[in-house]
């Protein structure tokens, strides 16, 4: 039999925002687990990465297993390989923060366990040949890739069992091929048809490497993956194999490997990356932010905030901007920002850690560059979404507040700074290729299957009752001209009838003391109307919405006017959040949810509350109507009043 050598990488991670039980259910179903049986048989050998979320958390409640790390890095059994300590998807951020990350990460490893990394984890091994360089600059000698990705770039199957070296621009990394054929066997076969995988590929071979790199959730987080790999004993049988085999199957590390082996040729390989991941991306990670405007919202607010960091320059100030950057870096964290089974947008919770972030550290800047300042207000046009088009950000102490005139005049985002809170981080329902399947779950027509990407362990019974999808995005100040007998249901599951056009028409805009203005002329129901909103930030507590319809038309209007504010507030869902001077004719309220797969199940997920005060709309030709609405930061509430 040829000897081999079998090099597995393991990478632990959860995502910022992520609830403390999950964490610690992982902890005591996975991560303790592992390292115990790990530590049991003195021949294994095995890389480790562990993102910055988790190693946060471990030092704040399992010091202990950090400390177990680094023991079996000092025996030389684990060694510890680096990436970007929040896990960003690297494309996805600027190159200061990319570095900055690696070189966080890098710095907790050389503290902590006495070593810096010479390897890193690609999150979601989501590639580009662009990253070479930057991350050749921060002492990255290689990562691990699949091989399908190496197979884009020419390699053949018979030569994936070596590793490769790739450059661009005289930077050179080495890169070791993840097979999938282990990723689908481990832990989920017999450790014995492993063991006879190895001896097929190598019968005929010399030096051959086989890799393996994946989540280490998979032993025990994953559905079902506790009971077959502790208490079924699939992980003691495996080492106990993979030791009685050694006399052929010797255990390495990456960089032992590389001292002692050549690489196989220099390739090219392309931007991509994992085959599931190119599915629910359409091809690129970075179409996410086409696809989701939420994701690309946070993606450029993350953007604005990495820029203000970048230009403070103030030398007394050094501590504190990297604190800022420390929240920068947590807000990058890719989770919250893809969707497939394992990515988090349609989770309200992560999106909420990345704004909690970034308004922390947008808190930070504002205190370095506001310092003499208490009471200032800034409203100017800025090209936040990077699509040539001005949008408009008004500031305060207190207050962030972004607003889109060329999308209906909506709020897309309001931070209440002091609660580090985004009352606008909302989500529309739009349509997803897994909603066929969960409705053919739902009633028994199709079975499960041993891929953790179809195999879906439950179905939330609310599906049964629909599944509906929005028109717009779900922001504040969306208006719409309703039929009077329109009932609330059939609004909230948008079936409907707008007889205006102004939900997502361009308006016009215009900046004064500190005030925008946004004005349109449309039609509805073929009568000319003109609107005008006035928004401006009040005081510290309030934000100030003045609304002018006017009948531009000859003939009188007689119509139903509402504007929905979509804010985030959690089991808020009647109008006891709302007070009045003078009411609307009637106000809806209804939680809008979507529906979300994940590795355990298709679930209903809470997106944000619609509130939606209605106004009758008596017009004669000429004559004009104002609504004055003040939104004040009590209880996340709005307080309305007509004039």
């Amino acid at each position: 039999m040829n000897k081999i050598s079998f090099a597995m990488g393991l990478h632990f991670h959860q995502p910022v925002g992520n609830f403390g039980e999950i964490l610690e259910r992982s902890y005591r179903n996975c991560y303790k687990p592992f390292l115990e049986v790990f530590s049991k048989y003195p021949e294994a050998r095995m890389t480790f990465h562990l993102s910055g979320n988790l190693l946060d958390y471990f030092q704040d409640f399992h010091p202990e297993f950090l400390d177990k790390v680094k023991a079996l890095v000092d025996s030389g059994r684990v060694e510890i390989m680096g990436g970007g300590y929040y896990e960003p998807i690297f494309q996805a951020i600027p190159r200061r923060d990319r570095i900055g990350q690696v070189q966080m990460l890098s710095d907790y490893c050389k503290n902590r366990f006495g070593r810096r990394p010479l390897g890193m984890w690609m999150p979601e091994r989501v590639w580009s040949p662009e990253l070479i360089g930057d991350l050749y600059s921060c002492g990255v000698k290689y990562t691990v890739l699949d091989d399908a990705h190496l197979m884009k770039a020419g390699v053949s199957e018979r030569e994936l069992c070596s590793y490769f070296t790739t450059s661009h621009e005289g930077s050179r990394l080495a890169i070791f091929p993840s097979s999938k054929t282990l990723r689908y066997s481990i832990p989920f076969k017999a450790p014995r048809q492993i063991i006879d995988y190895f001896k097929k590929i190598a019968k005929d071979k010399e030096y051959v490497l086989f890799t393996y790199g994946d989540d280490v959730e998979k032993f025990g987080e994953w559905p079902w993956t506790h009971d077959w790999v502790y208490r079924k004993g699939w992980l003691d049988n495996f080492f106990k194999e993979l030791t009685k085999n050694r006399h052929w199957i010797e255990l390495v590390t990456f960089s032992e490997y590389m001292d002692s082996h050549p690489p196989k040729r220099d390739i090219s390989i392309p931007e991509t990356s994992y085959e599931e991941m190119l599915e629910w991306s359409e091809g690129s990670w970075m179409n996410f932010l086409s696809k989701y405007p939420e994701s690309n919202q946070m993606h450029k607010r993350m953007l604005y905030v990495s820029r203000k960091i970048n230009e403070v320059e103030v030398p007394e100030f050094t501590e504190k901007l990297k604190e800022a950057r420390k929240e920068l870096y947590k807000a990058q964290t890719n989770c919250a920002y893809w969707h497939g089974v394992f990515g988090g947008i349609y989770l309200y919770h992560l999106r909420s850690a990345v704004y909690e972030h970034l308004i922390n550290a947008d808190r930070i800047i504002d205190k370095i560059e506001h310092k003499p300042q208490e009471d200032w207000k800034e409203a100017r046009r800025v090209d936040l979404y990077k699509n040539g088009e001005d949008s408009i950000v008004c500031e305060s102490k207190d207050f962030f507040m972004s607003i889109d005139p060329g999308c209906g005049g909506i709020i897309r985002e309001l931070d209440y700074k002091p609660e580090s809170i985004n009352l606008v981080n909302t989500l529309a329902r739009r349509r997803e290729s897994y909603h066929r399947k969960a409705i053919e779950k739902l009633n028994n027509r199709i079975t499960s299957s041993l891929k953790i990407y179809e195999a879906i362990k439950s179905v939330d019974k609310r599906i049964k009752r629909g599944i509906f999808y929005d028109r717009y995005l779900r922001s504040c100040l969306v208006d719409h001209f309703i039929d009077r007998d329109l009932e609330k249901r059939d609004f909230a599951d948008c079936n409907y009838t707008d007889s205006g056009d102004f939900a997502d028409g361009m308006y016009a805009v215009s900046l004064k003391d500190k005030k925008v203005i946004l004005e349109r002329e449309g039609k509805v129901s073929g009568t000319p109307v003109f609107i005008r909103k006035e928004i401006c930030i009040y005081s510290e507590k309030e934000i100030g919405i003045l609304y002018t319809i006017k009948n531009k038309g000859t003939d009188k209007l007689n119509v139903y006017f509402g504007t929905e504010f979509n804010v985030t507030m959690p089991g808020a869902e009647s109008s006891e959040v709302l007070g009045f001077s003078t009411e609307p004719e009637k106000i809806w309220n209804f939680p809008v949810e979507t529906v979300s797969q994940s590795e355990r199940s298709y679930d209903m997920n809470y997106q944000s509350t619609c509130i939606f005060p209605i106004w009758h709309i008596g017009l004669g030709a000429g004559e004009e109507k104002r609504i004055d609405i003040s939104w004040r930061m009590l209880v996340q509430g709005l307080a309305l009043k007509e004039t």
